[in-house]
């Protein structure tokens, strides 16, 4: 499958990609506390200067604020710069710095790795709603789920994983356990979400029952082209349609990164195509999108990030005027 170019911008320097809740993508720099805004079609929203030292920071976006954080300290600004809170960690009782993310109702969620606590702040005014314990892992994941009422999280661990769902109910932290491993991504719909397991095993569960629809081991995908059968692991996953998964993997001795693209059914984990960029593309990293059949690819080598979509012809499928096989 040859996907379809939608946008490209070259952004020097870029150091790491995330998701921006309901507005698209935020991007940072290697040798500044800059931080870039992209919208849902890769336009150019804002790039902010963010009054912090390491450029190593962290940060998380919405479609009004930015919060970015190093190890000491956190702030949060709006989307003209201008500064609504910052606070040093200690506030918080960590002088460890932690992970975070902004949902889209504003809630800002920081896991404290050095108390072992999460909490639930208001972004907007920096005011503390809840916190719990959560023991664990260093290391936290969130990520935005669609229906917008759970975000989720996942506290990673070489080992064993833990994820689940977290709300606030009446300014109180709610949670869910979430079963299969590293939480990957959720549907576009928010009905059905995708794990893997640090030894291989992909699954799809339904949201509301954790029952699985499907699961195989990475090296049993039917379908899958034979240059791929030695693969070891799968750098990224998430789901582009309802039907479909798009999955980064990698192998010993890949002799094209492209043929690593791999779409996948989600009803059934079979490959269905593999993606062939009209470039080399080299080591891309994939960013999902808010936007169902689109996704980002970010290319450090040339510092730039393109958004696709779709092509017309998944390999599986018939050409125009044949029939399909029962």
């Amino acid at each position: 499958m040859r996907p379809r170019l939608i946008s490209q911008v070259r952004l020097p320097g870029i150091r790491h990609v995330t998701q921006a809740t309901d507005l698209g993508w935020v991007g940072t720099e290697r040798d500044s506390t800059a931080v870039n805004l992209f919208d849902h079609e890769l336009r150019h929203v804002a790039r902010l200067a963010v009054p912090l030292d390491d450029p190593r920071m962290k940060v998380s976006a919405t479609r009004r604020l930015v919060a970015a954080g190093d190890k000491q300290q956190i702030v949060v600004l709006d989307h003209h710069g201008v500064v609504r809170w910052r606070s040093s960690w200690d506030r918080f009782g960590s002088s460890a710095g932690a992970d975070f993310h902004l949902d889209g109702d504003h809630v800002l969620w920081v896991r404290l790795a050095g108390t072992g606590e999460l909490v639930a702040v208001n972004g907007v005014s920096g005011a503390e709603f809840h916190r719990m314990p959560l023991p664990g892992p260093e290391a936290a994941w969130f990520l935005h789920a669609p229906d917008g009422v759970w975000t989720g999280l996942t506290l990673l661990d070489p080992y064993r994983s833990r994820a689940m769902l977290i709300r606030l109910d009446g300014e109180r932290i709610v949670s869910r356990p979430l079963a299969g491993g590293d939480l990957a991504g959720f549907s576009p719909a928010g009905s059905r979400y995708l794990t893997l397991t640090p030894d291989g095993y992909l699954s799809v569960r339904d949201v509301a029952s954790d029952a699985v629809i499907t699961a195989r081991h990475l090296e049993d995908l039917p379908g899958a082209p034979p240059g791929l059968a030695g693969c070891r692991h799968v750098d990224r996953a998430v789901f582009l349609s309802e039907d479909l998964i798009l999955a980064t993997v990698n192998t010993e001795d890949l002799p094209n990164d492209a043929e690593g693209h791999l779409m996948l059914s989600a009803l059934s984990l079979r490959c269905r195509s593999q993606v062939r960029y009209p470039h080399h593309h080299g080591s891309a990293a994939v960013h999902p999108s808010h936007q169902p059949g689109r996704w980002l690819t970010r290319h450090h080598e040339d510092d730039q990030l393109r958004l696709w979509q779709l092509g017309a012809r998944l390999d599986d499928e018939p050409i125009p005027g044949q029939l399909a096989l029962l």
